[in-house]
């Protein structure tokens, strides 16, 4: 996979953000015209941020990276611009093979927002999946877990699938950048997730949304909808749940979660 990375400037302030006070001196796109004439045939090219939507050239380089080749091209988006129609449909029309891993941190305004520092966040997100789902763009979430939405893990499976995602990442807070000085009240203890993680993961399953989750996944093909995830394995939600009362051992693992 080759990571694209455009630089920190995002219009979120998440509270998790690994980047951190670094956003506050970006002021616009790393040089990627070199990285994007790099691409081979056969790749899998991931654009991130920051917020790659804010950029004007990003519909450029999605087209000039389907022209090299790419088999997939993966946008990491809080899906805010994808709120406007006409912004789904012309990154839809740079290449028939993008695919947006958006991010979705609660299952209300209220729990989103929180997160992202952001008031109106949650509606233009969810309003972006579904433009990108009418659209005919393939849409993935991403869910940072945290000690405000772990109990509501299902409700966020259960809204991203509603909204038209076909897959879910639930992913630990890591104590990084923002959250190394928020961690008390950002980071859970994974002996609480547990339960709540190994109940979205069976939510999913029954939805029929792909789903990864602490390294595992419901297919080895749910790696290629996000990005810089490395290997998982493929396992099946009752396998997981089953394994789960087994072993004292979390599925989010203690250096996923920073703890």
């Amino acid at each position: 996979m080759r990571a694209i990375a455009l630089g920190t400037l995002c219009n979120n302030a998440c509270i998790f953000c690994a980047q951190g006070e670094l956003r506050a001196n970006e002021s616009g796109p790393r040089p990627v015209a070199e990285e994007i004439a790099r691409i081979e045939p056969g790749e899998i090219v991931a654009f991130q941020g920051g917020e790659p939507t804010l950029f004007e050239e990003l519909v450029g380089w999605i087209r000039e990276a389907d022209a090299r080749g790419a088999r997939r091209i993966i946008v990491q988006t809080n899906g805010r611009r994808l709120a406007y129609r006409a912004y789904a449909r012309a990154l839809r029309e740079a290449s028939p093979r993008l695919a947006l891993d958006v991010s979705l941190h609660g299952a209300t305004e209220p729990m989103h927002d929180y997160h992202t520092q952001t008031p109106g966040s949650f509606r233009q997100t969810v309003v972006g999946v579904r433009h990108a789902r009418a659209e005919g763009i393939e849409t993935g979430t991403t869910t940072v877990i945290t000690r405000s939405n772990y109990r509501h893990l299902v409700e966020i499976v259960a809204l991203a699938r509603g909204a038209g995602a076909g897959a879910v990442h639930l992913a630990g807070a890591e104590r990084h950048g923002s959250a190394t000085r928020a961690s008390d009240r950002v980071l859970p203890p994974h002996e609480l997730v547990r339960p709540h993680l190994a109940r979205a993961v069976a939510e999913a399953e029954r939805l029929g949304v792909a789903w990864l989750a602490g390294g595992k996944a419901s297919s080895p093909e749910v790696r290629e909808r996000f990005a810089g995830l490395g290997e998982v394995e493929a396992v099946t939600a009752r396998e997981t749940v089953d394994r789960l009362a087994r072993t004292r051992l979390p599925v989010v693992s203690e250096a996923l979660l920073g703890s």
